[in-house]
């Protein structure tokens, strides 16, 4: 599978509308932003960041609020104990 953005990944052939994991393009698919973010980080003017969701794995926007709830309030430890890292690896 192709993951670089300048090229589109392979899809299911089948007919199916939805990608499944282990399906050519999945990794790619997940790892992208949604398709309203702009809509969405134009709704804070102090800026805004992607941020993964832990057990998901999706990308989101994040407000420059929802971002310090995701820091602080235990998403990106989640996260980095999925990935296998840590705070103290840094």
């Amino acid at each position: 599978m192709i993951s670089s953005l300048t090229h589109k990944p392979q899809y299911p052939h089948d007919g199916r509308v939805i990608i499944l994991p282990g399906d050519p393009g999945f990794d790619f698919t997940l790892a992208s932003p949604p398709p309203d973010w702009r809509k969405a980080a134009a709704k804070d003017p102090d800026g805004y960041a992607f941020v993964v969701e832990p057990g998901s794995g999706i990308v989101r926007v994040a407000t420059a609020d929802d971002l310090e709830d995701y820091l602080y309030g235990g998403e990106y430890d989640d996260r980095l104990d999925e990935i296998g890292e840590c705070e103290e690896d840094w």
